[in-house]
């Protein structure tokens, strides 16, 4: 039986995420005893808890929540699945930032940070180790754990691209996503475009797209189910997006789109990254844009319900080349129109999916959207039941078995088209 040690850059709970989607589906798994889903580490010392005082993070303010962060408590989340948060600043010595930074404060915190983590996975069933890594600031787990059995890497961006970056030097994030990469027993890529760059370093490497949840997102096919009060009350069309509002996002393609059509309205349903407020803030004075915040994911289905079009307006850019965005499979799972810019992964969903750059191309998408009257509805709702997190987790855990046991598994197709692992939809 397998332990399955989850190091994810989500916190637990959105199960449209890609990360603990997948750690849910494989907790189903018959030969997974159980998976230890770790959080993003808080940044909280014991001097933080006496006195009360706790760094942002994903974790609230209250003590209890810092405390069982300290201390590795673990909390059952799903049938098998454990989740731990755990804290990378547990003894800081001094108040001082650039003492905090001393390289043997840090390494101790580590250790104590990884002792801790041990120390919940032997709480846990299961005798042999998977290590599955999704970041490349988790390459400290490579030496860490070196009686694991075998090493996963889900890489799911260029993470050196983003705009905002974990470390100072973009190259060491580059270069300890490269010894990932090399060190990994199984490579899986979200898009073509990484998967190429994977098998430059490892030949073991799948591609592995995102997908939807049908049981959620499927709802928001229904034609008679409620619409979000906030939506039923625009102006028609509504054009909408779901998701972060975040680096990728073209903010100059959306103002240029909410001038040329005043009369619509464009509804953006997400959390606003911090260092994108002053562009949100920018956006909204136009009596036709609504950023409506984040809005839990099983009440999407109302949100989705009431667009008219649904959109990626993203920067087309090394970060969006390497992408593959669940928000496409997620809108696949309404049956509506959906117009994109031209990202990776749109193009596999070419005969449903309108891809367009620049404001006047994409306007004359969505006039053509809004024109369509359900034509296309049928075959999108095919390709979303095609990509569902089930099946996709399952292809997966196949070339996990293959690698394990040998077991013959047929996958040998990565081309970017939507069948993803060479299997067929």
């Amino acid at each position: 039986m397998w332990k399955l040690l989850y190091l994810s850059v989500n916190e637990w709970g959105n199960l449209g995420r890609r990360k603990p989607r997948l750690a849910y589906e494989f907790a189903h798994q018959p030969r997974v005893a159980s998976v230890l889903y770790v959080e993003p580490p808080v940044r909280t010392s014991l001097l933080d808890l006496l006195r009360g005082r706790f760094e942002p993070g994903h974790l609230d303010s209250r003590r209890r929540d810092h405390w069982a962060a300290l201390w590795g408590w673990l909390r059952p989340v799903a049938p098998k699945v454990w989740a731990y948060v755990g804290s990378t600043k547990t003894v800081p010595l001094t108040r001082f930032t650039a003492l905090r930074r001393l390289t043997i404060l840090r390494r101790l915190n580590r250790t104590l940070y990884v002792a801790q983590m041990r120390r919940a996975l032997r709480r846990l069933p299961g005798r042999h180790l998977i290590l599955w890594l999704t970041h490349p600031l988790q390459v400290f787990a490579l030496g860490a754990f070196p009686e694991r059995a075998l090493l996963c890497y889900d890489w799911t961006d260029d993470w050196a691209e983003f705009d905002w970056l974990p470390v100072e030097d973009r190259q060491a994030l580059i270069d300890w996503n490269d010894r990932i990469v090399r060190e990994a027993d199984l490579v899986f890529a979200v898009s073509e475009s990484l998967a190429r760059r994977a098998r430059r370093l490892n030949p073991h490497v799948y591609r592995a797209p995102n997908a939807t949840d049908l049981a959620v997102i499927g709802r928001a096919s229904e034609p008679d189910g409620p619409i979000a009060p906030e939506i039923a009350a625009l102006p028609r069309p509504v054009i909408g997006y779901i998701g972060q509002i975040a680096d990728k996002m073209d903010y100059d393609l959306i103002a240029a789109l909410a001038d040329a059509r005043p009369h619509w309205s464009f509804v953006f349903v997400g959390k606003v990254w911090a260092n994108r407020q002053a562009e949100v803030e920018a956006l909204a004075v136009r009596p036709n844009v609504h950023f409506l915040g984040f809005r839990p994911y099983e009440a999407l289905p109302d949100y989705l319900r009431g667009f008219d079009v649904c959109v990626i307006p993203h920067r087309v850019n090394a970060l969006t080349r390497s992408m593959n965005p669940i928000k496409l499979f997620d809108y696949l799972a309404t049956g509506k129109p959906i117009v994109s810019t031209s990202v990776a992964g749109v193009g596999a969903f070419a005969d449903v999916v309108r891809v367009a750059d620049g404001p006047d191309a994409f306007v004359a998408a969505l006039d053509a959207a809004l024109a369509e009257g359900g034509a296309l509805r049928e075959r999108r709702l095919a390709y979303a039941r095609a990509n569902a997190w089930p099946a996709r987790a399952a292809q997966m855990w196949r070339a996990i078995e293959e690698r394990i046991y040998g077991t013959p598994y047929l996958a040998t197709d990565t081309s970017d088209d939507p069948s993803p692992l060479g299997a067929s939809p």
